[in-house]
């Protein structure tokens, strides 16, 4: 039981005038260290500024942010119908939590100079603190024709969307209050030094030599692997009320809202992609296609693979397909040429569908991934950063480093002793932030609370008014099979 599961209205009150009060002191500094014209410095030079990378990279970063709602409707389709509400309330909460952490220290902590001493492991928050010297004026070592304020609103948008991903596989039995307290701690201690490490050109995972385009590690591996640490830390859905049927429901609540997300997450993942090039060319164009041939080569491979293990033609399946490709393509979306992006996919499709075909045959006994996390984002991003050990090449960007598959196996032996580090770093940094959340609010709900579902328990709505419906009929069936008449009240 956490600190505050316990605390008295009059602490409750007062722990939320500290925050706001604490966030109006932060919002107060930034009025003073935010630059407030459209130029930073003295004489600056902005002759470098180009309007079309700026125009693209506007819009790339309005499009990844749309990606954050789009993470919502995919996660509440496929959940309980008792949990639509939560779910996306859940994956909202990034949107709100990220932007204020992200301007305090997180881009100074990802893209500052690196710490001495720190191996590049992660950037002093000096520098950019409090967006202090984040103006007009371009940084030639991450984006030199676009602004920095620009680029560090599209690498936002990537930290809001990460601990979204990852709140999928609990959103069924995790405390919605307890998460803006994790949020905050993951994105400092896990998001923050693995973005250092892999984009900044000290970071220790750029200078060792493993490259990654759009976010393979820093965004699906870490929040992959995080959820599945997330499913062991809270434990089965099951628990005490394992007798309930609400358990045996493996339907989604709403297959019309996974479409629909699933069509978001397409549309704003070319931006991700793409807008990776940090640019509008070649390269960008070269990402757009890639992004392209591998979601529709791993949708057609999951269709294919759902047909050999039986099932029929879900539009669920189709969804999942898509978005395995997407992943996969990730890490790799500028390295490599469309040929081996097509290929990418349909490995991706291969190892996340015998993935998912392993857990619901073992892993299910003992971990409850809701939304299938860790099988789409950890398993398709390893698989992704390895396919770019393979197939990257010189050929079609002077900046990436060739592959096994053009004789540099050395490239893919640096990329596995890298996941061999990385994976154990993410899960324990991930437990230790899920141990200290729970130290001070439990993260897991009670089973009365998971029984009524928590958008009743947690929020008080209802998705559709067909489950106010259904909750009215199935008290008219039990009272029936008990021989009592069923109250108005009773039966809401």
């Amino acid at each position: 039981m956490g600190l505050l599961d316990n605390a008295s209205p009059a602490v409750s009150k007062g722990i939320v005038v500290s925050v706001l009060l604490g966030m109006t002191a932060i919002f107060v500094a930034m009025c003073v260290t935010v630059p407030t014209g459209p130029i930073t410095g003295v004489d600056a030079d902005l002759s470098s500024i180009n309007s079309g990378d700026c125009a693209w990279m506007l819009i790339s970063a309005a499009i990844v942010l749309l990606m954050t709602p789009g993470v919502c409707f995919f996660y509440c389709g496929m959940g309980h119908h008792k949990n639509v509400v939560s779910t996306i309330m859940q994956a909202l909460l990034p949107l709100a939590i990220i932007p204020i952490v992200w301007a305090t220290v997180g881009f100074g902590l990802a893209f500052g100079d690196s710490v001495n001493g720190s191996y590049g492991i992660f950037g002093s928050p000096v520098k950019y603190g409090l967006l202090h010297n984040v103006g007009a004026v371009p940084e030639p070592a991450f984006a030199g024709t676009i602004p920095l304020s620009l680029f560090a609103v599209f690498q936002g948008a990537f930290a809001i969307i990460t601990p979204a991903l990852l709140i999928g596989s609990v959103a069924d039995r995790v405390n919605v209050s307890s998460l803006c307290i994790f949020i905050g701690l993951w994105h400092v201690l896990v998001y923050c030094p693995l973005a250092h490490m892999v984009w900044h050109p000290t970071g220790l995972i750029r200078m060792f030599g493993v490259i990654d385009f759009a976010g393979g590690t820093v965004v699906h591996m870490s929040s992959g692997y995080a959820a599945l640490i997330a499913a062991l830390y809270l434990g089965p859905s099951r628990s005490a009320a394992a007798h309930s049927d609400m358990f045996e429901m493996k339907e989604p609540a709403n297959v019309p809202y996974v479409v629909l997300g699933t069509a978001l997450l397409f549309f704003g993942w070319f931006g991700f992609n793409a807008g990776s090039a940090l640019a509008a060319g070649t390269l960008t164009a070269l990402a757009f296609i890639n992004t392209l041939a591998a979601a529709a080569s791993a949708m057609l491979a999951w269709v294919l693979l759902d047909n050999l293990r039986g099932h029929k033609l879900r539009a669920t399946g189709v969804c999942v397909g898509l978005v395995v490709g997407l992943i996969a393509i990730t890490p790799a979306a500028g390295f490599v040429n469309t040929g081996a992006a097509f290929l990418i996919g349909v490995i991706g499709a291969v190892c996340c569908s015998g993935a998912q075909e392993l857990m619901e045959r073992y892993g299910n006994r003992f971990i409850t991934d809701t939304s299938e996390v860790f099988v789409c984002h950890g398993v398709s991003g390893t698989v992704g950063m390895i396919c770019t050990a393979l197939f990257a090449t010189t050929s079609v960007n002077e900046y990436a480093i060739d592959g096994a598959f053009y004789g540099n196996g050395i490239h893919l032996g640096k990329t596995l002793a890298v996941l061999c580090v990385l994976v154990p770093w993410v899960s324990v940094f991930t437990w230790g932030c899920l141990w200290v959340t729970d130290k001070i609010m439990s993260l897991r709900v009670s089973d009365e609370e998971l029984l009524a579902g928590l958008d009743v328990s947690k929020h008080g709505e209802r998705a559709m008014a067909i489950d106010v419906l259904k909750v009215h009929v199935d008290a008219l069936n039990a009272s029936s099979k008990a021989g009592t008449p069923a109250s108005g009240s009773d039966a809401a």
